[in-house]
């Protein structure tokens, strides 16, 4: 995780989804999402339980107003964490899983990324934009950003 990384997630995010994405997708899925995306404002920290030395830090922070993300971090996990509205964690193996190409929505059904901190019930009612932002985050490559 670094900067640079950070900042092409939240570049490919707030353009999300590409016009192959949408067209793999019903309309009405992407209705749904537009739907929820203005109550989508608080900050997401997706953490990375045993993250190996040498990274900038262990969790990528997203700052979202209205489901655009207006910053992205890559910092140490309590401080992305203070006052975050959702914590998502994972063990490093599964994250580089799920950036290797596994299915997101298993990521969350079967806990490979655990909500550790935030309302279950308001994270589970934005399910769908939720699993397309870890979707989004999935296409950057980690190396190239």
């Amino acid at each position: 995780m670094t900067a640079a990384w950070a900042q092409a997630c939240q570049d490919t995010i707030n353009g999300w989804p590409d016009e192959a994405r949408q067209a793999s997708k019903l309309q009405d899925f992407w209705d749904w999402i537009g739907m929820v995306r203005p109550f989508v404002t608080g900050r997401l920290a997706l953490s990375v339980r045993d993250m190996p030395a040498g990274a900038d830090g262990d969790t990528l922070a997203l700052d979202l107003e209205e489901g655009t993300v207006k910053a992205a971090a890559v910092l140490g996990r309590d401080e992305a964490a203070d006052g975050a509205a959702f914590v998502l964690a994972g063990s490093y193996a599964d994250w580089q899983a799920m950036l290797d190409g596994y299915d997101v929505g298993k990521m969350i059904m079967y806990r490979k990324l655990m909500l550790e901190q935030g309302d279950t019930l308001m994270f589970f009612m934005a399910a769908f934009y939720w699993t397309e932002l870890l979707a989004a985050i999935q296409s950057v490559p980690v190396n190239g950003g």
